[in-house]
């Protein structure tokens, strides 16, 4: 056991450091739009990367539940993408372009389901982060348990809406088939309403394994391995598509990035802050 843990981590390292190099490639290229047309395939290949980290991860730290989980994330949220691109339902009537390569049956484009696992393991990340780790009395460990979907949701859907515009305007990613006017970018609500629940069904599923783990395995309660890695993830993401949306033009997606890091600083930077000025003012008062 300990020598396939170790294993895991081992290509949990080795993913992320390719996704460390790659990374700031993707910004300077996509942000100077300087992607050369054989390097089409980029986009996708980086979405790919970043979502087999996720999932190494989550295996990594919650064994065979987290395998389970990181399936069930891949198999549904292509599911929901499947009905979407076909019928129009819930996302709106949406089409994919020849960008991202290959379509599974011709229809979602195989990055796509990694990108669902990518983001929802750095949204749940990313508000658990915010909620703090402290134990839950058994009789609010449901109520905790939703407010850990609800936050990780929320957290997704923040992403999606710098995702969106970038994904559309920028690298063509896909296409709606009728632009809503004064909309968000012409992008429809319903689409933003299907991200939000579609990631509260993938957060509690990966909730629910995760927390089978640790009551399977008690020693998955300890201190998972680079437990900065989904918030790494996130910021990472979130930068990136904050930089290109200003650098391409698309002001609003940027301040709504900017907003969304400056909110995350301010909640984990404050607290250091206020405990850092009390510390001085009790030095100088003894």
């Amino acid at each position: 056991m300990l020598y396939t843990t170790t294993r895991l981590r081992s290509v949990v390292a080795v993913l992320f450091a390719c996704y460390v190099f790659f990374y700031p490639w993707s910004i300077a290229l996509i942000a100077l739009d300087r992607v050369p047309v054989w390097g089409t395939w980029m986009g996708g290949a980086l979405l790919i990367l970043q979502g087999a980290l996720a999932g190494m991860w989550l295996i990594s730290n919650f064994g065979r539940r987290g395998a389970i989980a990181s399936a069930w994330v891949l198999f549904l949220s292509w599911l929901v993408e499947h009905i979407g691109a076909i019928t129009g339902f819930p996302f709106g009537t949406y089409s994919y372009t020849n960008v991202l390569e290959p379509k599974v049956f011709g229809v979602v484009p195989l990055a796509i389901p990694f990108a669902w696992l990518l983001i929802v393991t750095a949204a749940m990340g990313t508000g658990e982060r915010i909620l703090g780790g402290e134990e839950v009395p058994a009789h609010r460990e449901r109520q905790m348990s939703f407010t850990r979907v609800l936050t990780a949701a929320s957290f997704a859907l923040l992403l999606d809406v710098t995702i969106e515009p970038f994904a559309v305007h920028i690298n063509h990613y896909w296409v709606w088939a009728e632009s809503v006017q004064f909309a968000y970018y012409g992008i429809p609500t319903s689409n933003f309403v299907a991200w939000f629940f579609t990631s509260l069904l993938l957060s509690w599923v990966v909730l629910h394994y995760r927390d089978g783990a640790r009551t399977a395995r008690p020693t998955a309660r300890l201190r998972p391995h680079w437990p900065w890695l989904p918030v790494t993830l996130y910021l990472s993401n979130l930068t990136m598509f904050l930089v290109v949306n200003m650098a391409r033009g698309q002001e609003a997606a940027a301040v709504i990035g900017g907003l969304i890091l400056l909110a995350l600083a301010s909640h984990w930077s404050l607290p250091r802050l206020l405990r850092l000025l009390r510390g001085t003012e009790q030095e100088s008062g003894a």
